[in-house]
């Protein structure tokens, strides 16, 4: 395809053409030799006759020597300036060509006053036509623009022509030759006269950007559903934690007290029971208030303001051993907790304790150790290990405090890894990115 570039009018035009300068030049020569051959020829013969009319006789011919030399030198430096001129113009009209086969966008040139534009071959996907030109360009863009971008795109295009921009870019929905819409950018370079500002012509390019914008809506999609699923995973752990405190407390509080309130009965219709029953309903009594109170500490967030995630972890290990003897040691010499925001410590917070309680109730051990890391790599450290009687992780990846870990992971792109078998104690390694 071959886009011409016409230069509009200035008002500034060329001082004097070429073949004007040679017809000056010799006019000059022409009015010189005349002027000065007569006295020349008479200043060479002096007083001889016969040598001044044979000077005069070869006048003509020297001027006809002198005449064809300088059309000659002067003929030659014209036709190099031609020739250079024309090997420019041919190289970058190839230069030109090769760009518009490598072009990835549709190119187009729009005279606003013809209301005509030139097209390359990859804009009439978009605009077929039989050559490189289509005429009545606007309204063939009307008709082949999405409806619901044109009234758009008229307001645009009517603001542009109206506040003497130079550069329009816009985005819509454009008809291909497979009678399909595509996404498209186009941006356009309006050129206007220097004096009047009116406009003259477009030249733009149309890129289209379908295959982008379907990528960027999966993209979308995708995190939005990643969200919804974070969102369901977060408002699950949040109903399983109510429901196993519920069971925690019918299951315990609640059967203590059935039997101290059994006592009390017995105690007030047989008031001479009280010496043997009385001791038994103090006990039970004291063993709810422990429960709930071990049931408080575990629900109660951590203030880090006031305590460090260290200080909170042995707080819980020292509650733990209120109501089972179990050796819990922590080893945090590689944790550095003054990069960890306060949400991710709670995080790391609720994971021990998810795992520590889970040993408590099924494992049967004896020891626990915690080790936390976030020094060496990129990413944060939870261990878990215990001595107790193991289990098989894939027959029980499902209960609920191990969900409540993954769901608590998942929310920070995490990963949970559990090594384990019956009789050989348990392993729970927890990472996420710092």
């Amino acid at each position: 395809m071959k886009i011409q570039f016409i230069p509009f009018r200035t008002g500034v035009q060329p001082k004097i053409s070429s073949s004007a300068v040679l017809a000056i030049s010799y006019l000059i020569l022409s009015v010189v030799w005349i002027m000065l051959g007569d006295s020349l020829a008479a200043e060479v013969a002096g007083n001889d006759k016969v040598l001044y009319e044979k000077i005069q006789s070869l006048k003509g011919l020297f001027f006809i020597l002198v005449s064809a030399v300088f059309l000659y030198l002067f003929s030659r430096k014209l036709y190099l300036g031609i020739e250079l001129s024309h090997l420019q113009t041919e190289s970058v009209q190839k230069k030109y060509q090769a760009l518009n086969e490598a072009a990835r966008e549709g190119l187009f040139e729009y005279d606003y006053k013809e209301n005509k534009a030139s097209l390359n071959t990859k804009m009439k996907f978009f605009f077929p036509a039989d050559g490189n030109e289509i005429p009545d360009f606007w309204q063939n863009c009307q008709r082949r623009i999405h409806p619901d971008d044109m009234e758009r795109l008229s307001r645009e295009y009517e603001e542009v022509v109206r506040t003497y921009r130079q550069i329009w870019k816009s985005e819509f929905r454009l008809l291909g030759a497979d009678d399909k819409y595509y996404r498209v950018i186009s941006n356009a370079y309006l050129i206007r006269h220097t004096t009047t500002n009116e406009l003259i012509r477009l030249i733009g390019a149309i890129q289209d950007i379908s295959d982008l914008r379907s990528l960027q809506n999966e993209y979308y999609e995708q995190k939005l559903k990643h969200r919804r699923a974070l969102a369901a995973s977060i408002i699950q752990a949040q109903e399983t934690e109510r429901t196993r405190w519920a069971e925690e407390l019918h299951d315990n509080v609640c059967q203590i007290l059935s039997v101290a309130n059994m006592y009390a009965i017995d105690i007030t219709d047989h008031p001479e029971n009280l010496p043997a029953l009385g001791p038994q309903l103090k006990k039970l009594v004291a063993e709810s208030i422990n429960e709930i109170r071990q049931l408080s500490a575990t629900i109660r967030t951590p203030a880090f303001d006031q305590e460090t995630l260290v200080e909170s972890i042995e707080k819980l290990s020292a509650n733990i051993n209120r109501l089972k003897p179990v050796s819990i040691q922590l080893d945090n010499g590689s944790l550095n907790e003054g990069e960890l925001e306060n949400d991710k410590k709670l995080m790391i917070y609720r994971v021990v304790q998810e795992q520590v309680n889970n040993i408590v109730k099924y494992a049967e051990a004896s020891s626990v150790e915690i080790k936390l890391d976030n020094t060496s790599t990129s990413q944060v450290l939870v261990s878990v290990r215990d001595d107790g009687k193991g289990f098989d992780p894939e027959k029980v990846r499902t209960g609920i405090g191990l969900r409540n870990i993954q769901s608590r992971l998942q929310v920070y792109n995490g990963s949970l890894a559990i090594h384990s078998s019956p009789g050989n104690g348990c392993l729970l390694e927890a990472s996420f990115p710092v």
